[in-house]
């Protein structure tokens, strides 16, 4: 859990609403975040909307509207790791799975949190690339030859073979809030 210090500027404010309102478009629905009132109330919720010095912050199903100089912090909590992510190979295996039935969402989440954005872009701009891809997967077996962790990466060498075709090469992995997520591959 991380915690932010008091806000004191306007500025600073601006800032850490942009920040929280760019992590609930990525993060699970599973976050939260804790907000400590100067009166030591804590209130969980989930920050909505930041605008002219106060906060909308969703909360027990109900949206509250908080002062920001009612607010003395506000703590992130991320949410567990997911099991489908627990190693490389699971993740591989979720990300050729989603491959093979399309599903480009599943797909998009076997990436590490800072590529997402860029390939949800790539992937909605080429459909016929995406249709392609998903072609070509299609009757391809992959098998994993060998795996290394070093700390918080991973590397798989992973054998595609397509009919009598066949090549191997590196898929990179890092280690995001325990889970295990793929690298594009680098030219």
């Amino acid at each position: 859990m991380t915690t932010m210090g008091s806000i004191r500027t306007t500025r600073s404010s601006v800032l850490v609403a942009a920040a929280l309102l760019v992590a609930a478009v990525w993060a699970p629905a599973a976050r939260a975040e804790v907000f400590e009132l100067l009166d030591k109330t804590k209130m969980n919720g989930k920050l909505v909307h930041y605008y002219d010095g106060v906060f909308t912050v969703e909360t027990q199903g109900q949206t509250v509207k908080v002062p920001k100089d009612k607010i003395k912090s506000i703590s992130f909590q991320l949410p567990p790791a997911r099991a489908e992510f627990s190693t490389p190979e699971k993740t591989f295996e979720r990300w050729r799975k989603a491959l093979v039935e399309g599903n480009m969402e599943k797909v998009i989440d076997c990436y590490a949190l800072m590529y997402q954005g860029m390939l949800a872009t790539q992937m909605g701009q080429a459909t016929e690339g995406l249709k392609k891809m998903q072609k070509e997967v299609e009757g391809t077996k992959f098998s994993i030859k060998s795996s290394a962790v070093k700390g918080e990466t991973a590397t798989l060498k992973v054998t595609r073979q397509k009919g009598d075709e066949s090549d191997t090469g590196d898929v990179v992995f890092v280690r995001e809030n325990g889970e295990w997520k793929m690298l594009p591959p680098q030219p």
